[in-house]
């Protein structure tokens, strides 16, 4: 074929495209009623059962983030109840997503700012400057070390002790003022460096006097978050009803009466601050989280940990590790710590092969191939070299279910999209799909095997922030 299409060409793509009777078919249907409509395969769902042999005993209520980036931080609480409900022995507890919200981008902004002094000499328009621009606390995006580091510092509440607002739960006017200030800042410091380069001063000089413009700065972020959000939870008393602290086991064994259960139930009061509530029912369990990673790519070892430069919201955190390891290692783990009665966060590609409405995330779920008669999917590591694919999306593993031959063929997941979206807030997730478009997945050390764990001693390897994994 020459390089541009010719009048040859097209008559050849049309009466290629004549030739086929499915071709009319697939348009008629395509044109009437869209293409997902059209690909949906209706006989995988016999296949999907929303049934699982291993599920986590009490996982809470489902939770919804409604129009706001806020996944990561949703599924980190989900994890974090968990532990909580536990401890507490309570049934249910939702912790205020716009509490960690707030100090996300005021905690963002810090960092862009940050990175803004620390690189007044590159030049305008160069890939690192164009990353720091795109950092700020405008962003609702984050990963599994951002929500550790924010817990870790500052702490969680309930959800009554700073509830949802209309920014928390639509972020995008609060974010187009953020957006705004942050540029506008980053703009002032650059200029006001170079201005003083020119009057003579010394490239320290400069910096630490453009560096104490940096407080009034963030003080005006501030502000515009209490207004959306509201002031952060100082101090938060928390009631509630203790449930019978008896195990599991000895639960499913004896029979009880609502009358006897509302009996053992004991009211219970708790005064705090949300970094004492932190370090006294979650703290010690959250530090043996490890950040498991699949990324079949060239030049990217496996059992090997990487961090990456500029993926951070919190100045000073150094906690940004994972490691690389094959599919199989990760779901060895997960399905270990779902024995145990663990929820998982995990990150992933949402927006391929998946339903939001119906509830399923399925390679087989919709048949583009036959319907297009194209060969759509390829290697999983040259679709994240090429940006086809990446993370977009966190939830929680809840559940999986084990065939007869002991392998895992689906899996349960808990939402952040309200009740009215999949099983009432839960996916069925197809073992394919898992292989395919699951990239991150957070276990504890105790369910890994040896070979991660000597995997876990190496040297981390230094991505770039605009590496095709981070």
């Amino acid at each position: 074929m020459k390089k541009e299409i010719t009048n040859k060409d097209l008559l050849n793509f049309k009466k290629d495209f004549d030739a086929s009777n499915l071709n009319k078919l697939a348009s008629n249907s395509v044109m009437r009623n869209g293409v997902k409509n059209s690909a949906y395969n209706s006989y995988i769902k016999r296949e999907l059962v929303n049934q699982f042999s291993i599920e986590v005993k009490n996982t809470g209520s489902i939770t919804n983030q409604k129009q706001s980036g806020r996944c990561w931080i949703f599924a980190g609480l989900n994890v974090l109840r968990g532990i909580a409900m536990k401890n507490l022995h309570v049934k249910n507890i939702e912790f205020s997503e716009s509490y960690l919200m707030f100090y996300d981008k005021l905690e963002k902004s810090n960092y862009q700012l940050e990175a803004v002094l620390d690189n007044l000499d590159e030049t305008d328009n160069s890939r690192l400057m164009d990353h720091i621009v795109s950092l700020g606390g405008q962003q609702d995006g984050g990963y599994w070390h951002y929500f550790v580091a924010l817990v870790k510092k500052y702490g969680i509440c309930p959800i009554q002790a700073m509830p949802e607002t209309i920014s928390s739960s639509s972020s995008s006017e609060m974010d187009s003022i953020i957006s705004t200030l942050i540029t506008k800042d980053t703009a002032i410091l650059r200029n006001r460096y170079h201005k003083e380069l020119s009057k003579g001063s010394s490239k320290q000089d400069a910096k630490e006097k453009v560096s104490k413009l940096k407080e009034n700065m963030l003080e005006e972020i501030y502000r515009v978050l209490a207004i959306c959000l509201g002031k952060p939870c100082e101090e938060f008393t928390f009631e509630y009803q203790e449930d019978d602290p008896v195990k599991e086991d000895e639960q499913e064994k004896k029979v009880k009466s609502k009358k006897e259960s509302k009996e053992k139930s004991q009211f219970r009061r708790l005064v705090t601050t949300p970094k004492e509530f932190y370090d006294k029912y979650i703290s010690e369990e959250l530090s043996n989280y490890v950040v498991l990673v699949n990324w079949p790519l060239a030049n990217y070892p496996m059992n090997q940990t990487y961090t990456s430069k500029y993926v951070y919201n919190v100045v000073g955190d150094k906690q940004n590790i994972f490691v690389n390891v094959p599919i199989k290692e990760i779901k060895s783990a997960l399905i270990k710590s779902l024995k145990d009665n663990k929820i998982s966060w995990f990150a992933c590609d949402v927006l391929a092969s998946s339903l939001r409405q119906d509830g399923y995330l399925a390679t087989e779920i919709l048949d583009y191939d036959n319907l297009f008669s194209v060969k759509l999917n390829f290697d999983k590591g040259d679709r994240m070299m090429l940006r086809d694919s990446l993370c977009n999306h966190a939830m929680t593993f809840t559940g999986v279910n084990l065939d007869f031959r002991n392998k895992p063929n689906r899996w349960k997941v808990q939402n952040s999209w309200g009740e009215l979206a999949g099983f009432k807030g839960y996916y069925v997730m197809s073992d394919n799909w898992f292989d395919e478009y699951v990239y991150e997945v957070v276990v504890e050390k105790q369910y890994l095997s040896e070979e991660v764990l000597k995997a876990l001693k190496t040297t981390p390897i230094e991505l770039d922030p605009w590496s095709p994994v981070c």
